[in-house]
């Protein structure tokens, strides 16, 4: 049977397009910082490098000391509104800048099985940016790592609950092995000021582990956390009960976007 590769769509748009290049940019900021820590998961941003990019290596730092990983879950949201449902990928590899990533599809056919909305679908992943643009973190800090990519889109109470048990269920007893990614922006909106008040109740909301009101917040559109519905689903796991949350940084940082919004980004780790 033929592979099934899923190539970039974003290099050379939300990040460099060659390998020498994405070289040149993570070693220009590892080498000053500290890439001992041992987080279980990370919140980072799925912005353009240019903006956000210094973040992500922070991000992925955070667990940088873990030489255990052998699987990265990576979940990230769609953009497309109009999407429902939960997308695994049938893909066998992502490539990335830096050499192909395999997936892997033994975890993704047993969350699949115990979940009603996970569903391997390439098509949502073919044009989605939210999770290609932390692929090269991944093979660069876990260059042996295999990759669970989840899609989600427009969520739901029972969608995410759904999410929880079944991440639960199956990487509950590989967890020590396993690096938590979610691709998100802490907030958008066309007046700078409310975009940041989003953001700083979407970290408190976070940082207190409060799921229930993350989730009405987020389904209510009373905070505009794009990916919001994925920490919440995270959250709910229990995979993350035992770990310390940390925002990373001093500030959050801002980019004003085509059509007027403001959107804020930042990273929290889990330790």
């Amino acid at each position: 049977m033929k592979e099934k590769i899923r190539c970039p769509v974003a290099a050379g748009m939300f990040y460099p397009e060659y390998g020498n290049e994405i070289l040149e940019y993570i070693n220009a900021f590892v080498q000053m910082k500290d890439s001992g820590n041992l987080a279980r998961a990370i919140i980072a941003p799925h912005g353009a490098w240019e903006i956000s990019g210094s973040m992500a290596v922070d991000a992925f730092m955070r667990a940088g000391g873990r030489r255990e990983i052998t699987r990265v879950v990576l979940l990230g949201p769609i953009h497309d509104k109009r999407e429902e449902g939960i997308f695994l990928s049938n893909s066998h590899f992502f490539d990335t800048p830096l050499g192909m990533l395999p997936v892997d599809r033994e975890v993704s056919k047993d969350l699949e099985y115990y979940s009603e909305f996970l569903k391997t679908d390439d098509i949502p992943h073919l044009g989605e940016h939210s999770i290609e643009v932390l692929l090269p973190f991944v093979k660069y800090f876990f260059p042996d790592a295999s990759i669970v990519p989840i899609l989600m889109g427009r969520p739901s109470v029972e969608m995410i609950t759904d999410l929880s048990q079944a991440l639960r269920t199956v990487l509950g007893p590989v967890a020590e092995n396993t690096l938590f990614v979610v691709s998100s922006c802490l907030s958008c909106s066309h007046d700078k000021t409310t975009a940041r008040h989003l953001a700083e109740e979407s970290v408190r909301l976070v940082l207190e582990k409060n799921t229930p009101q993350l989730i009405s917040s987020v389904l209510n559109g009373r905070i505009k956390t794009c990916g919001g519905a994925i920490i919440a689903s995270l959250l709910g796991s229990g995979l993350l009960d035992q770990k310390q949350p940390r925002f990373i940084g001093e500030e959050m940082v801002s980019a004003a976007e085509e059509d007027g919004d403001t959107v804020f980004y930042g990273v929290v780790s889990f330790e």
